[in-house]
């Protein structure tokens, strides 16, 4: 539900291009979305909700590519994205369950050796959803 929004608005293209007001409010509030999501993250130390909050900063990018007229780009991305978390969270599972139930990340340290699979797919999703090449979100 959470990218439903996005879909709508983008699916909406035609309207929002003739209410260049309509796309600047868009623009405006993905691009606060994005701010403030990311901001609130950063206090964060239970690692599920730290992957829940930042979620909400590339959907504000998402918002904010559709309010500037970037449609196609912001649907790519909602897409790809989609398995970026889809990959965190399955690792984040693997995590608290080699922890013992633990959530809280500032108990947490040298889990790579133990969990050397689950350490590699957290790497790549996270470098995935920090745009380094060659992975799908370069294009954020």
């Amino acid at each position: 539900m959470v990218t439903a929004g996005v879909y709508v608005v983008a699916r909406s293209h035609i309207l929002f291009a003739h209410a260049p007001t309509a796309m600047l409010v868009v623009a405006i509030v993905g691009c606060a979305t994005a701010f403030f999501a990311a901001t609130i993250g950063l206090v964060q130390t239970d690692i599920k909700k730290v992957l829940c909050v930042f979620h909400g900063q590339p959907v504000g990018l998402h918002v904010l590519a559709c309010g500037v007229g970037a449609f196609s780009a912001g649907i790519f991305h909602l897409m790809t994205h989609a398995f970026f978390k889809a990959l965190l969270f399955l690792a984040a599972g693997s995590v608290i369950h080699a922890m013992g139930g633990e959530q809280d990340m500032n108990r947490m340290g040298g889990l790579s050796k133990k969990i050397r699979w689950t350490y590699l797919t957290m790497l790549t999703a996270t470098l995935a959803i920090a745009g380094f090449p060659p992975f799908a979100g370069l294009l954020q």
